[in-house]
């Protein structure tokens, strides 16, 4: 299977090192995948995917019916995968925003509560802090626990 990967992988400025390490697959892997060895749609899926290119893209154009369909299996499958990703991550997105907005109206609503002055202030820069911690505390959720699952489910 003559494949233009490596042309690609030399066109992105990538080692097979740092194209392994991105596509989480095996530097072997690369090496024989460059070496025109087959290799499984999910594979080719992963290298597609930080190249920036379709399956299809990865291999000259090719008259055999065969390889067009698989060429075409494997990229329907990654766009599918790409699609469920982008869902299941709106859906974080959702989840996180309207318990952000549930906390910091509970934490709102206790302003009237409190009478004590300081203890207002002190409440009110909590509130503040609060509010600011929220987005580092978001982004350490997507890069700790989303990012792995979601990537998990394309593999």
């Amino acid at each position: 299977m003559v494949n233009k990967i490596k042309q690609l992988r030399m066109e992105k400025h990538l080692s097979q090192e740092q194209l392994a390490e991105k596509a989480k697959v095996s530097v072997r892997t690369i090496q024989r995948l460059e070496a025109g060895e087959d290799a499984s749609i999910s594979t080719l899926n992963l290298v597609a995917g930080v190249l920036g290119v379709e399956v299809g893209d990865l291999f000259p154009q090719t008259e055999s019916t065969k390889q067009k369909e698989k060429i075409q299996s494997a990229d329907e499958l990654l766009q599918s995968q790409l699609q469920q990703r982008h869902e299941e991550y709106k859906t974080f997105k959702r989840i996180y925003d309207i318990c952000y907005i549930i906390f910091m109206m509970l934490w709102g609503c206790l302003f009237s509560v409190i009478k004590n002055v300081v203890l207002s202030s002190v409440m009110g820069f909590l509130w503040f802090g609060g509010w600011m911690m929220f987005g580092p505390l978001r982004k350490w959720i997507e890069i700790k626990k989303i990012t792995p699952k979601l990537d998990a489910n394309i593999r």
